[in-house]
């Protein structure tokens, strides 16, 4: 597994975004914060986040920067 935290940018403006990775690369979970609100994949819909259907290496992770599972989770928890 990889966790990554990076800038997100959306319809919501500018924020930022937590996605963790199976080891083949594709996106498990996800979670996003917009001015305070928090936004993740365990409630997709137009107006939450979506989780990215694409694979890690296909994405540019230049303004990203890897984290750890402690931190992704303690994310996670805080946005439900």
């Amino acid at each position: 597994m990889q966790y990554w935290i990076g800038v997100s940018e959306s319809y919501l403006d500018e924020g930022t975004i937590w996605t963790e990775f199976a080891d083949e690369g594709h996106a498990l979970r996800q979670v996003e914060q917009y001015d305070g609100k928090w936004f993740s994949s365990r409630n997709d819909s137009v107006e939450e986040c979506w989780l990215y259907d694409g694979n890690i290496k296909d994405l540019g992770l230049s303004d990203s920067r890897e984290i750890s599972r402690e931190e992704f989770e303690s994310v996670w928890q805080k946005s439900a």
